[in-house]
């Protein structure tokens, strides 16, 4: 998604975003040992939100990175295979699990929670910045685009039922509206009650599509398995005993990856669902002055998302 800021960069927008975050749980820290943290409990719960947000929308944007390295290298197995056989396949034949089309969509969508998210803290807290403003303006014209083109059956790269695509158009269309239009500025409260159905609409959105990634991963190890048994046996004794020996020790550690991974999935399933249910605490909290529930919800969805940001880490690490 294109953001034209003069000096912000699009890949630097959400990395701007968490420094706010910090900045304003540094500014709290400050002010405790002089005035009991000045900080409203609206601006601290919105604060905190926003951070644990902003963790799971990092998650799910490399949840779908991972998915599609995952497709390509089952695809390439798959190539690999057939290269010598009777029924070669075709490299031309190899298609993305997710086009630019389907991930502009959902970054899109994942980038509305995340500025929506930052919005209601910035603004709680008394915080101003044009170029932020024209961030969120940017990203909400992009998903009020995207309601329009769902609202028009047109398709936009996930794949979603006639009763998804009306919740979801018009939760699109609402997040959308309101960054455009900074309406969030009337009433903080307010916004985030009629916002909590929306963000309940986008978050099953994205637990849906997430599932269809646990499907095609769970299938896409199982062609990857298949190909390195396949290779270990065509190839017998052409094999060193020492090579042999390391080919086959590659099974069990593919099936290992295989059960992380549908772990890693199933635990961002259940983060962004988390995230629709900690924002309705949320909406309850400004309701009555009662955020102990929210506390709660919010530490939850914070160490789901921490936990899952440490097996990207992780990941990451071993790769090097």
């Amino acid at each position: 998604m294109m953001l034209h800021l003069d000096k912000l960069k699009v890949h630097e927008f959400p990395c701007t975003m968490r420094k706010r975050n910090l900045l304003l749980g540094l500014l709290c820290a400050c002010l405790v040992p002089l005035a009991g943290c000045s900080i409203s409990p609206l601006a601290r719960n919105t604060a905190a939100f926003s951070s644990a947000t902003d963790l799971v929308v990092d998650n799910t944007q490399n949840a779908y990175r991972a998915a599609v390295r995952l497709n390509e290298d089952a695809q390439a197995s798959l190539l690999v295979a057939r290269f010598d056989t009777d029924h070669p396949m075709d490299p031309h034949s190899i298609r993305p699990l997710i086009d630019e089309k389907g991930l502009k969509a959902r970054t899109d969508v994942l980038d509305g929670l995340r500025v929506y998210a930052q919005t209601l803290a910035d603004i709680s807290s008394g915080i101003s910045s044009p170029k932020l403003d024209e961030a969120a303006a940017a990203c909400g014209a992009n998903l009020k685009s995207l309601g329009d083109a769902i609202a028009a059956s047109t398709p936009i790269g996930i794949s979603i039922s006639s009763t998804e695509a009306n919740a979801t158009s018009t939760a699109l269309k609402a997040l959308g509206d309101l960054l455009v239009n900074r309406q969030v500025k009337s009433s903080v409260p307010k916004v985030i009650r009629e916002m909590d159905p929306d963000v309940d609409a986008l978050s099953k959105l994205l637990s849906s599509d997430i599932e269809i990634l646990r499907d095609q991963a769970g299938r896409d190890y199982e062609q990857i398995l298949a190909q390195q048994d396949g290779f270990i046996r065509h190839a017998g004794s052409s094999l060193a005993p020492g090579e042999r020996r390391a080919e086959i020790q590659r099974l069990p550690r593919i099936l290992a990856s295989k059960n992380a991974t549908d772990d890693m999935l199933t635990g961002l399933q259940a983060s962004v669902l988390k995230l629709a249910v900690t924002h309705h605490a949320l909406a309850a909290a400004v309701a009555s002055k009662d955020s102990s529930s929210l506390q709660a919800r919010i530490a939850d969805l914070r160490a789901s998302a921490q936990g899952l940001a440490t097996f990207y880490e992780s990941i990451s690490t071993s790769s090097k």
